[in-house]
């Protein structure tokens, strides 16, 4: 029936309102099979109707019944029976039919699915059911992750925060997300929608405990990067990956590993070898008068040896009773020598890589160390720290340095140093920043 077929004006009947005459009809026949194929029209009788109202009725009262016989996954003889006669009365068509039977599927699967990872868990036997209730209905893996993405995506929200519970994201739980967001069709633009609150403090976390172990490895960078997507920091990700660049610099001096550099104004003793060249500003005060010079210090294996314009100097490393560094405004070490030249300030010159002079003091330290017969090239460094150690002392100290409160460039401190007996325990250890932990040195 059309509209144009509509010429009596009449009571015009809403979809509600055919949904409902239809559905006391059916419910009041005592046989659907004996009914007529015009039964449920000579129940609206002379009333007028639209169209997309009829159709709207018709496909609802289907979905409910098709439902109900389709919810267990199983549709008896008695059943088929019944939705064959609700077909012919509604006069459905068969492309109508497959569809709707295809909607119902999708709700059934989509309910499946709420209810199986509402206890925040997606078991085997659930998994199973959902399997089952796909092949029933022969519905397309598209099409069910279309239907249940808000539902997906806030599963793997729960999951995500409930992994991030100890502020840690190890590479099993990121494997695991990665299965459950490739399982349900989670795109990278899904994901993005998600707020992973305490960023920072998590991939400072995570830098922590790599930077503990005393080592970089190969695959910790890769780490870092699946971390930051997964928490979506990316824009926190380059200062982090500078940091784990830093430190693999760091610990490769701390095992005196330092870098070699052709040598060109510094000249070279038997068996010397040039680690760094750094344009500076030498200062020193003699009686009111603070003299400057520019020029360039040479980090030798022997000495330090600063070359000016018109002066020059050198230090060897065993003349060094104190070093002190300043990383913030002007950065700088300041030398108090046993005797000679070379006591005072050195300024570092224009711009620089912020790690720079956190590289200068690791180099520095090992050389004058090893002048002293402290060190040994090769030797595994006596600062690895245990993983039980390190989660028991980083949950102590809250993941924040104890001086300052700083959430970033975190590292394990020796309260007593090694060099004066210090134990790595947890008792002897803290949480530090790098400034910090900088500006305390080797003191207690």
């Amino acid at each position: 029936m059309t509209d144009s077929e509509i010429t009596e004006k009449t009571t015009q009947l809403g979809a509600s309102q055919i949904q409902k005459l239809f559905h006391v009809a059916l419910r009041e026949s005592k046989d659907l099979a004996s009914e007529s194929d015009d039964y449920l029209q000579r129940i609206i009788g002379n009333s007028t109707f639209k169209t997309d109202a009829y159709h709207q009725a018709t496909s609802a009262i289907y979905r409910e019944i098709y439902y109900r016989c389709a919810k267990d996954l199983e549709i008896t003889s008695r059943e088929s029976s019944l939705l064959n006669h609700v077909i012919r009365l509604l006069d459905l068509d068969d492309e109508v039919v497959v569809k709707l039977d295809y909607e119902i599927g999708l709700m059934i699967y989509k309910r499946f699915f709420r209810e199986a990872v509402s206890d925040g868990e997606l078991t085997i036997q659930e998994q199973e059911q959902l399997d089952k209730t796909a092949q029933f209905f022969n519905l397309q893996k598209r099409d069910i992750n279309k239907a249940i993405s808000k539902q997906a995506l806030s599963f793997y929200s729960f999951l995500l925060a409930n992994s991030l519970n100890d502020g840690l994201l190890t590479q099993a739980e990121m494997a695991k997300l990665a299965i459950l967001s490739k399982r349900f069709g989670l795109t990278q633009k899904d994901l993005k929608k998600l707020s992973v609150p305490n960023k920072k403090e998590i991939l400072s976390g995570a830098l922590a405990t790599i930077k503990a172990r005393g080592e970089i490895l190969e695959g910790d960078e890769e780490y870092i990067r699946s971390l930051a997507n997964f928490i979506n920091a990316e824009e926190l990700l380059k200062p982090c990956i500078m940091d784990l660049e830093l430190y693999s610099r760091i610990f490769e001096l701390r095992k005196g590993n330092l870098p070699i550099f052709d040598s060109n104004e510094f000249i070279l003793q038997p068996g010397e070898k040039l680690h760094y060249a750094i344009p500076i500003t030498y200062q020193q005060r003699i009686g009111n008068k603070l003299k400057k010079l520019n020029g360039t210090l040479f980090i030798g294996s022997l000495r330090l040896r600063f070359v000016g314009l018109h002066k020059s100097h050198e230090v060897h490393y065993k003349n060094i009773f104190d070093i002190q560094f300043q990383y913030q405004r002007s950065p700088k070490l300041t030398l108090s020598v046993s005797s000679g030249k070379g006591g005072g300030e050195y300024r570092l010159q224009g711009k620089f890589d912020p790690g720079i002079l956190f590289e200068l003091q690791e180099a520095i330290m090992f050389l004058i160390r090893k002048s002293r017969g402290l060190e040994k090239k090769g030797a595994r460094d006596s600062r690895y720290i245990p993983d039980e150690i390190r989660s028991e002392v980083w949950y102590r100290d809250g993941g924040c340095c104890v001086m300052c409160n700083a959430a970033e460039y975190l590292e394990f401190d020796h309260i007593i140093p090694l060099s004066k007996g210090g134990s790595t325990s947890v008792e002897n250890l803290q949480i530090m920043c790098r400034k910090c932990n900088s500006e305390k040195s080797d003191s207690i």
